[in-house]
């Protein structure tokens, strides 16, 4: 009996390591949340490997058809920046949009949002609050 408490309390923690990532924007809140087990799926980018198993090229296409799912006008939305993320002995890609443009000569600041994208190719789905 104690064996099997152990065994399901041990399995409790797996399940509840995870990394978060956050971003806000238009008054909701945005938690991408990757458990550890799911990084543990992905496949790895070993030290001694040139380039990482997903490409950065197809980690935007990915993050880029994510974007038109999340936001209402995604697709209009700006590739910005992306950013390979180390989180111990795995990877993920953090991929920045910016807002539209509200007009033909304006250069306002633009919110951004960020995309995340496992090695896999999976896109992380947030979950959102008000």
């Amino acid at each position: 009996m104690l064996v099997q408490t152990i065994m399901i309390f041990m399995a409790f923690l797996a399940t509840q390591l995870e990394t978060t990532f956050t971003v806000e924007y238009a008054g909701k809140k945005y938690e991408f949340h990757i458990s550890d087990q799911d990084f543990q799926k992905t496949p790895a980018w070993a030290p001694g490997q040139e380039n990482p198993p997903l490409s950065v090229r197809r980690a935007i296409d990915i993050a880029t058809r994510q974007i038109t799912t999340i936001l209402p006008n995604g697709k209009d939305w700006r590739l910005y920046e992306v950013t390979l993320r180390p989180i111990e002995n795995r990877w993920v890609y953090l991929v920045q949009f910016l807002e539209p443009l509200r007009g033909a000569a304006d250069r306002q600041l633009s919110a951004g949002f960020q995309v995340v994208v496992l090695m896999s190719g999976q896109p992380v789905t947030p979950k959102v609050t008000p």
